[in-house]
């Protein structure tokens, strides 16, 4: 198992120092620095020790893909521009949340064709992904974030249903307790979860994983041990008293976990 944890430009001296083996970047600010600016980012970057493979933050959440205005173009054009930068510092994969931008509107009269929509953006997006050689993992979200894609099991059909080999899902331990998921989904779609997340999933606020903290994370863990889950595990943490000292202290407690658990 690997270790990774969000953050922004600026955090991943921190990430390094406090343990991780990754950072997970927002692809919207690697999209708006300007190329002198990301040439210099890219040089930080690569001094930091850490590998950059998995990036998210599509876009921003207030955009909406069923609105009357939205047009498709402009974010595939949006997803070359990030699928170079990203390549090159080391993408593998992008995790694809989006989910109020996705969700299937109120007062929508066709469900099946909103759906068909959103499968026709994320798969555009896949298939400018594929030329760069980057996994698009699919997250189901909890009802608080969309209404559409909840569980690991239908995002799996709706992957599939896009037909492209790089169109993957991905899991979250907040999510997965939002939408009433079973740890045992893990196990069932493992062929096509590329990618996890984690953070304290009680409560609004994202805080890394702490001992102590009431929490029981081992059942995730061993979930995705048993399902002989290897690759990257990052930690969206939003909230924190302390940036390198609660990272610091979570990637310990988890790595002290994953060592625990069967």
């Amino acid at each position: 198992m690997r270790f990774g944890c969000f953050g922004d430009a600026a955090d991943i001296d921190m990430i390094a120092e406090a343990g991780f083996h990754s950072a997970e970047l927002d692809l919207m600010e690697i999209s708006r620095m300007a190329p002198d600016a990301f040439g210099a980012f890219k040089k930080r970057a690569m001094h930091t020790g850490l590998i950059f493979d998995a990036f998210s933050g599509f876009m921003p959440l207030t955009e909406r893909i069923h609105a009357p205005g939205f047009r498709f173009e402009p974010w595939f054009a949006h997803t070359r521009l990030c699928a170079e930068r990203t390549r090159e510092l080391g993408a593998i994969l992008w995790s694809m949340g989006a989910g109020k931008c996705r969700s299937i509107p109120d007062d929508c009269t066709d469900v099946p064709a909103a759906k068909a929509r959103v499968a026709e953006f994320f798969g555009g997006i896949a298939e400018i992904l594929n030329e760069y050689g980057i996994l698009l993992a699919i997250e189901p979200l909890g009802p608080s974030n969309s209404n559409f894609l909840q569980k690991i099991g239908e995002t799996e059909e709706f992957a599939k249903e896009i037909g492209l080999p790089n169109c993957r899902i991905m899991c979250d331990l907040r999510h997965m307790l939002s939408s009433g998921d079973s740890y045992q989904a893990i196990a069932e779609h493992r062929e096509l979860i590329v990618h996890a997340h984690i953070d304290y999933p009680l409560g609004p606020q994202r805080y890394f994983p702490r001992e102590g903290d009431g929490f029981d994370y081992k059942p995730y863990l061993s979930a995705l041990k048993k399902s002989d889950y290897s690759r990257l595990l990052s930690v969206e943490a939003t909230a924190y008293a302390d940036f390198l000292a609660d990272a610091s202290h979570s990637v310990w407690y988890l790595k002290l976990l994953w060592n625990e658990v069967s």
